[in-house]
């Protein structure tokens, strides 16, 4: 095991954005390992009656990421801008080595341990409940925080969103993801080294309460990675529900999707409130994501005269003419991909010339955003936000 040197060079709080919402957020690097900096990411209550509850959520992206001298940085989910300051529970967005860092599973796993132990040295100056923990993940991020969370006694609970916990069990033929090539590279080529991996084999006694949260349309995790799992966790005495979205694919915590992402984020809240023995309810919640989600719903009529012009997404452009052709183009290296699109009841249709390609947008109600959304067959792949570029 290499040797993990604790320091922290970095601290400062600093005000962000998510979501059109102020968090107050505080930043450090918490290790080094290996030459990298492990940095984290907390996010407190606004206000605390006591000793808060700690929720640690690990990222997703499929293990990749990283170079020479940085590891992918640290974040938070959307429901951390919801559950922190209601249910005053702390959350810890935790880092860890990618294969562009030429890392493994089990240095993941190494990083990790070392930022909640890096938590648990400083909890007195987080007003941080340490015996109350619990852990959550996205993708490729439930499949550590699955692993995590039979690690630690005083964890209570386990979310995970879209995950694998069975990575001895997989066909890629149902589950993109991890294929071959990733699994070798983040050394799980072997079945011995993927039961290391795999929370499924590798349950504590008293499972933690666990939620589990998938789309019965996810190409990249399959939904029943999810439902073999519950029913394991049950053979073993433990707690677990499946929430199975339909036809939703690998996005179960997207604001854009706000019925789905509503009613994950309840579910959490739930658990929350369950498992952290916290005295709170929903209704405040509730109140709040109705309040913030309603200009996410698309918009009953399409008109075309706010849907032409150029909306931007990072390094792409979208332009709607009025002819009912366009163009997607890349930012960076001009590439353009000619369209043709048309209206179909709520949604604008949009075919990429030359390909069998489908892309549907749904014009929000604020009209300053269009969601994208991929669909094959029942399959709606995720969405992504393009706003709206002055004239």
């Amino acid at each position: 095991m290499k040797k993990i040197t604790k320091s922290i060079l970095i601290l400062f709080a600093c005000f962000s954005f998510l979501e059109g919402t102020a968090q107050n957020l505080i930043d450090t690097i918490v290790t080094k390992v290996a030459g990298y900096d492990i940095p984290i990411r907390i996010k407190l209550p606004k206000k605390a009656t006591g000793k808060s509850p700690v929720y640690f959520f690990i990222h997703g992206g499929g293990w990749n990421g990283g170079d020479a001298t940085h590891v992918p940085p640290a974040g938070l989910n959307n429901d951390a801008n919801y559950l922190a300051d209601q249910l005053e529970v702390i959350y810890v967005g935790l880092a860890y080595r990618c294969k562009g860092n030429n890392a493994t599973f089990s240095d993941a796993i190494e990083d990790l341990e070392a930022s909640v132990q890096w938590l648990f040295d400083n909890a007195d100056t987080y007003n941080a409940d340490i015996s109350r923990i619990g852990f959550g993940g996205a993708s490729a991020g439930s499949t550590l925080a699955a692993i995590m969370a039979q690690k630690y006694k005083n964890c209570k609970l386990l979310v995970g969103a879209e995950g694998m916990y069975n990575l001895v069990e997989h066909s890629e033929e149902r589950s993109s993801f991890p294929n071959q090539k990733a699994r070798e590279v983040y050394g799980l080529a072997t079945e011995e080294e993927s039961k290391k991996a795999s929370a499924y084999y590798n349950l504590r006694e008293n499972p933690p309460s666990t939620l589990l949260l998938h789309g019965d349309a996810d190409v990249l995790c399959h939904y029943t990675q999810s439902i073999k799992f519950a029913e394991k966790i049950k053979s073993q005495g433990g707690e677990a529900k499946v929430v199975l979205h339909k036809e939703i694919n690998h996005t179960t915590l997207n604001p854009s999707i706000p019925d789905v992402f509503k009613e994950s984020v309840l579910e959490i809240a739930a658990l929350f409130i369950g498992q952290f023995k916290l005295n709170k309810n929903t209704n405040s919640l509730k109140a709040l994501l109705d309040r913030r989600l309603k200009n996410q719903y698309a918009s009953t009529e399409i008109n075309e005269s706010k849907l032409l012009g150029s909306w931007i997404r990072l390094q792409t452009k979208l332009v709607f003419k009025n002819d009912g052709n366009g163009f997607l183009e890349n930012l960076k290296t001009k590439k353009r991909y000619e369209f043709n699109y048309s209206f179909t009841n709520d949604d604008i249709k949009v075919i990429i010339n030359n390909s069998s390609k489908v892309k549907i947008f749904k014009l929000k109600k604020n009209t300053n955003f269009i969601s994208e959304h991929i669909k094959e067959g029942k399959r709606i792949h995720r969405r992504f936000l393009y706003k709206k570029q002055k004239s």
